[in-house]
Parts: structure tokens; sequence; C-alpha cells
């Protein structure tokens, strides 16, 4: 069920002008906020990380709804509004996004993708090259981890007290906001959900992307990386540095952690838009 915080969000981007669309895959119901854009630039899909939801991306949402033909904004099975599958998992994710983008995308779309979305953005790009024009990987998750790099990744995601969830937004986001008490309380309301532990539990080495899915991506790719990340080990983007295609962007990010898009929403956004203008 979603939290309130998410409602609220939806209901923000709803009196904006952003539609809701619910279709059925074979994991459950799969939901999506969208709204036609006001530019000539590729229609984009968002897709969040863990424990987030589409609605909590609003600002970036905005910023490129002036200059793109469409926005697609999807929740990942087991988050906001979508269904949870009594089984989730990494497959069962990746099997409801790739059902709901495959009905909702009729041109091809840049897709861009934060943390575990970007893994799951990546896995799609592989599998329907023919629906992605250019792949933005912001803080991406899904690479290899060993077995102390794992074990130390599913600590930080359980937050057993409030302080701990403060600790967590602190090591999440470089600036710290006012609103970070009520932040942290959502935030523990979240990682809370059954679904949320299971799926952190079951995390391992099939979840992890391969080397021959890394190398066979074929169309642009922009990679952006925070230099302040503190959730994911630097393993990661060494892994993506080693085995990325070489046409692919890398970017080491002043100033942004583990969500650019929070961090510095209006510089994200900006090199994203130079992307994509950059694949038209």
């Amino acid at each position: 069920m979603a939290l309130l915080s998410e409602r609220i969000a939806r209901l923000s981007l709803r009196v904006l002008g952003w539609r809701s669309c619910t279709v059925p895959t074979t994991t459950g119901s799969v939901h999506w906020i969208e709204t036609s854009g006001r530019g000539d630039l590729p229609t984009t899909v968002l897709l969040h990380g863990f424990n987030s939801s589409a609605g909590y991306n609003g600002p970036l949402l905005q910023a490129l709804r002036p200059h793109v033909r469409r926005v697609i904004a999807p929740d990942l099975p087991g988050h906001g509004f979508s269904s949870t599958p009594p089984d989730l998992d990494g497959t069962r994710i990746y099997e409801g996004i790739r059902d709901a983008l495959d009905r909702a995308l009729d041109a091809p779309a840049v897709l861009v993708g934060n943390s575990m979305g970007a893994a799951l953005a990546l896995r799609y790009a592989v599998d329907r090259p023919g629906k992605v024009c250019g792949l933005a990987l912001v803080a991406p998750g899904g690479a290899p981890l060993s077995p102390l790099e794992l074990a130390a990744l599913q600590r930080t995601f359980s937050l057993r007290s409030h302080a701990e969830a403060e600790a967590f937004l602190d090591r999440l986001l470089v600036r710290r906001s006012r609103l970070r008490p009520i932040a942290a309380a959502t935030l523990r309301r979240g990682f809370a959900r059954p679904a949320l532990r299971q799926l952190l539990a079951g995390l391992g080495p099939s979840n992890y992307l391969t080397v021959a899915e890394v190398r066979a991506l074929t169309m642009p790719v922009l990679l952006l990386w925070g230099a302040e990340e503190r959730v994911l080990p630097s393993s990661g983007l060494a892994f993506f540095r080693a085995n990325l295609p070489s046409h692919a962007l890398i970017e080491v990010v002043a100033g942004v952690g583990h969500s650019p898009q929070v961090d510095d929403c209006d510089g994200t956004a900006r090199r994203l838009l130079a992307f994509f203008r950059e694949l038209a």
C-alpha cells in the first residue's frame, strides 16, 4: 500500500497535469505517471531506486517536461502504487517493468535510471534495444559486490531506529534538509514493508549485472556518479568503467551523492538534457 507521502507526491503532480496509468503485467499491476511534454527531445522514462516511487522525483520530472515529447515515470513492482507480487525479487521487478514499458512505449525512448532503477533500465536496454535510443545511468546499482560489500550494504538499508534512518539520510544526501526528521520517519515506514525487507534479504549474485550485459549496450550511454557517493562502494564505478562500451560517457559529478536529482536537481536536469540533445 502506498505511503501517505507517496500519495501526496502523486497528487501534487496530478494538480500539475500529470496522469496516472495502470496496466496488468506478469507480476501484477504496474502504475506510472505520465504527461505530454512541450519539446521535441525524445520520450523519457525515469526509473526510481529501492524504497522510492515515481512521485518522489517530481522536481526532476517537471524540469524535463518542457523539453521532451513525453515523460513516463513508473512505480517499480512492490513500490508506490504498483502491485506487490508475493515472491518479490529482482527478477520479478524486472519482469513487471519490462511488461509495462513494452506497453507504454510507442517510439524509442531515453531511459534514465537511478540506483536499482539504473540496473533495470540497463537490462531493458539490452533486451529491447529497438525501444531505447539512449541510456542514462545515475548512481547505478547492479554491479557485483564482494560478500563483505553485500553485507555492509544490507546493514546500511536495515533501519532499526529513527537515529539510523537519519544517519542513512546523511549518507544518501550531501545537503541536510530541515525536513530531515520527517523524511527519516517516512524512510523507516517504507523500509519496514515486508516485501522490501524480503527483497533486501534476497539480494545476491543472481541480481548482479553481468559483464556480457554491460558490454552488449549499443545505444549512447551516459553514467553520472556522485563524487560524494556514500551508499554504494567505489567498486561499482570501477566495474562500469571497466565494462561499459567505449562510446559510453562516464562523469564523476562534484557536490552530489547517491541521489544527484535531489542534491542538485537543476544541474542533473541540465546534464541529462544536454545528453538528450546529443542524441537528437
